[in-house]
């Protein structure tokens, strides 16, 4: 199965360098003006869509020309240390946990090719388990940047290989 995963527009948090998770967030009008040179995305392509119900993946998913998707809340992202739990929130390894099960009843679901629209902290997981980096810790983080696609293969047992990162959405959609 071939997974393409589109991290959200940029939101005021995103531009300040700072984690949100106190609120949901929009789109920073600088992400509205990026989405609105892109054409849409062309869902045929896609067995199945699924977009993280946060208010600035929504709203990159609409914007993009998406519209009959499956809300899924294991795409939400989070970004903590392995058994640091923010306030109301959940460990690193939690989130992990979550996006993991996600993605094995995808891949055991049959689709060939999957959209979802998410954030960066999914992608790093994902990246991290195609390339080998340790899952917690490093320091890095492997999100890509906001209106990029990268994209994984997963195969039947739920390994994850890497076919590309964070390509910049206005190279891969054509204008």
């Amino acid at each position: 199965m071939i997974l393409d995963c589109i991290r959200h527009g940029v939101t005021a948090s995103n531009l300040e360098f700072r984690f949100n998770y106190s609120h949901d967030e929009a789109l920073a009008p600088a992400a509205l003006v990026a989405l609105a040179d892109l054409r849409a995305i062309e869902a045929a392509h896609y067995d199945l869509v699924y977009v993280s119900p946060m208010r600035r993946a929504e709203e990159t998913a609409r914007r993009l020309g998406l519209s009959d998707w499956i809300s899924e809340p294991r795409l939400i992202g989070h970004l903590m240390q392995p058994h640091f739990e923010i306030p109301d929130g959940e460990t690193r390894a939690q989130h992990w946990s979550r996006v993991s099960a996600w993605l094995e009843e995808v891949a055991a679901g049959g689709a060939d090719a999957v959209l979802a629209v998410t954030h960066g902290g999914v992608i790093d997981f994902l990246y991290r388990q195609a390339t080998g980096h340790p899952l917690h810790g490093s320091g890095m983080l492997f999100g890509g940047e906001n209106l990029a696609r990268s994209r994984f293969e997963i195969n039947p047992a739920g390994a994850v290989s890497l076919i590309a990162f964070a390509e910049p959405l206005a190279t891969v959609v054509q204008r």
